[in-house]
């Protein structure tokens, strides 16, 4: 139910059309880095990490579009006594819809889809941990963001964003199964570079 509303409320924000200044044939390439924040057993056993990637956006009109992002983060911390460890790898998808363009300003709205990547990861038991163990899922979702334009090809930018990620369960020596994989939120700060292949000036 959860998947499905997601589904309709990303449809509802990429349906309408905006005046807005991705301008297209302009595309950007960059590095981003930031918290990431895992919840409820997962981030209990694991901890919150700072995660670092790239992303890279397709402007496919003046106010879409397409983004490629990739995020790693290594998560340590000690559950039940016992030191664990864990990486992740978030791989996504988005549409990025832009509101309009405030000076040097320009909001926007991001929802996609997620492929997520853990090992290797340690699961807590009764009697031990499940060493490097590799475990994956899908997820879809949804922030807010902006980016602040350093001249003419660069910017710097803050993005929010919630991922809402199938649970994803193992089971742990000597105990019934584990969560190993839940939603968790990104807080990323990004500095891109835009190019034009359009031929325009």
């Amino acid at each position: 139910m959860k998947k499905l509303l997601f589904s309709f409320v990303l449809c509802g924000i990429f349906s309408g059309s905006s005046l807005a200044l991705a301008e297209e044939g302009h595309h950007s390439l960059g590095i981003q880095g930031g918290q990431v924040l895992l919840s409820s057993d997962v981030a209990s056993s694991y901890g919150n990490a700072l995660g670092v990637g790239a992303f890279f956006n397709y402007a496919a009109s003046d106010w879409l579009e397409f983004q490629l992002g990739w995020l790693n983060s290594k998560h340590n911390s000690t559950a039940n006594g016992q030191n664990v460890s864990m990486t992740q790898n978030a791989f996504n998808i988005d549409m990025l819809y832009d509101f309009d363009q405030f000076d040097i300003f320009i909001p926007y709205l991001k929802g996609g889809v997620d492929l997520v990547m853990h090992g290797p990861q340690d699961v807590v038991g009764a009697t031990g941990n499940a060493m490097g163990q590799s475990y994956s899922g899908f997820g879809l979702n949804l922030g807010i963001g902006g980016q602040f334009l350093l001249g003419k090809s660069f910017y710097t930018g803050l993005d929010i964003v919630y991922h809402s990620i199938f649970d994803v369960a193992s089971s742990a020596p000597g105990s019934s199964n584990v969560k190993v994989m839940q939603s968790f939120t990104t807080v990323l700060v990004q500095l891109g570079y835009r190019f034009d292949t359009t031929g325009k000036k």
